[in-house]
């Protein structure tokens, strides 16, 4: 339900630039990769990849529509369509179709035929370079699968009965009592994916809403990997490029409202001991230029060093059974980093203190100058071998990315762009700055947020809240 930060991503190969600004210089894109449209608006994207011969060829294909499109009579409709595409098309019977899948499905990692989510819709199809019959035979298929649905009210509710498929994957973590709280006053309220269809909902229904949100304007596929483009285009034309209709209302976006500042506590079986999470929550602002883009990798290096600083001191502190993990995601419009303490219950009070004792000295003091440039030698080795990591990153990777920076409406910039204006922030930063921006961050007060496992007493998490006030406020003022 998250994406890492992009810039942190294959060792910031890729990076945010949406929107555009008066005085900003836009930044270019990567020239590799071609894009284009259709004549009825359906997209597409092509990262041709010779210099990986033996690599997957990767496919994507990204519909804007998802569970937050669904009226109440469409309850389940976003999941409804590629569980009925899964399970047999016009030109795929189900036979044939058992028969396909697992030849276009990727064998290894964490990806699924299909995602259901609030606002999107995806299909993930892998297969080896060398197999040209198998790309003509997908593109048959997901050209089935968003096309008009001619579904039987006898198949749906077949379908409705053994709703749920090991194909279609969804978002992570729904039912968790912190999900529902954090999508508490958002428009994801009641619009969980794949929710079951209604007994009485009707083919004429489903063909309604597929005509509203299913349109060729609002799809995209992306390929990457080592393939002709221009027979390719031939080929997404043939499939696609006879998709009827055009987007008429704009999609909901998904958007979370500001985190609440009150200290939560909730039972969870997915924690076997408590989890004190401090949570820095804000509007994610787009970079949109170069100045944008070094605060942001101002904002990172600070980040590092803080989480650097408390690991370390946490071996020293004696403390037993301790954990610490830090993460900072943009997550539906949020701006969101966290630092999680994982203690048994009896560690949990002095595990907070220790660590607010921590925040408040580097709120004060700043890192060293040691630490400082021990993270700037490394950096600067990570930059010197960007070209060398960037060729030994497949095809699925370098897809991952591409979705991670075009769901946040971003620009991904070639490697050797990046090279340069990542040399030119290394070469300007300084000690000075990077404190500075440390104690503005650990200025700003965090949110407690309390996982413990279920059947356990319950701590009291607003004392907890203001334990670390009392810690941090005081030492940040004098």
């Amino acid at each position: 339900m998250h994406s890492q930060y992009l810039f942190s991503a294959l060792g910031g190969l890729m990076f945010l630039a949406v929107g555009a600004s008066v005085q900003a210089e836009p930044l270019r894109a990567d020239p590799a990769w071609q894009v284009g449209k259709l004549d009825n608006g359906f997209k597409w994207q092509i990262l041709a990849t010779p210099h990986r011969p033996t690599d997957s060829v990767e496919v994507r294909l990204e519909i804007n529509t998802g569970s937050l499109q669904e009226s109440i009579p469409q309850v389940g409709f976003s999941y409804l369509l590629p569980r009925l595409a899964t399970a047999g098309t016009t030109h795929f019977p189900h036979e044939n179709l058992v028969a396909l899948l697992p030849q276009i499905t990727a064998t290894g990692g964490t990806k699924t035929l299909v995602e259901v989510s609030y606002d999107y819709t995806r299909y993930n199809l892998s297969f080896p370079t060398n197999r040209p019959e198998l790309l003509k035979e997908a593109f048959s298929w997901l050209s089935d699968a968003v096309n008009r649905p001619e579904a039987t009210s006898e198949q749906l509710q077949s379908v409705r009965a053994d709703w749920l498929s090991p194909n279609i994957a969804l978002p992570q973590g729904m039912s968790e009592p912190w999900w529902r709280y954090r999508i508490k006053n958002s428009s994801m309220v009641d619009h969980d994916p794949g929710q079951t269809v209604t007994e009485g909902a009707t083919v004429e229904q489903l063909a309604e809403f597929y005509d509203k949100w299913y349109t060729p304007d609002a799809m995209t596929l992306y390929v990457v990997g080592n393939v002709d483009r221009r027979l390719l285009v031939e080929q997404i034309n043939k499939a696609f490029g006879d998709l009827q209709g055009k987007r008429e209302s704009p999609a909901t976006i998904a958007a979370l409202s500001a985190l609440p500042p009150n200290p939560v506590n909730f039972l969870s079986s997915t924690v076997d001991k408590d989890r004190l999470t401090l949570v820095w929550d804000e509007p994610w602002h787009p970079v949109v230029a170069t100045e944008s883009l070094n605060r942001q990798w101002l904002n990172e290096a600070a980040q590092e060093l803080v989480s650097l600083r408390l690991s370390q001191k946490l071996v020293k502190s004696g403390l037993k059974g301790v954990s610490l993990g830090f993460d900072c995601q943009i997550m539906y419009q949020r701006n969101v980093c966290k630092i999680a303490i994982d203690a048994p219950l009896a560690g949990l009070r002095p595990s907070l203190k220790y660590v607010g004792g921590e925040i408040a000295k580097l709120s004060n003091e700043g890192v060293t100058e040691a630490e400082y440039n021990a993270l700037l030698a490394e950096k600067k080795e990570r930059l010197a071998q960007v070209m060398a990591t960037y060729a030994k990153t497949d095809t699925a990777a370098i897809m991952e990315q591409r979705l991670l920076v075009e769901k946040s409406g971003s620009i991904g910039v070639s490697p050797e762009l990046f090279m340069q204006l990542r040399q030119a922030f290394l070469d300007n930063l300084t000690l000075q700055a990077v404190n500075a921006h440390i104690h503005q961050r650990l200025t700003i007060k965090p949110t407690l947020v309390l996982r413990q496992p279920t059947g356990e007493a319950e701590e009291n998490v607003k004392e907890l809240s203001e334990m670390l006030e009392g810690i941090v406020e005081p030492a940040i003022k004098s």
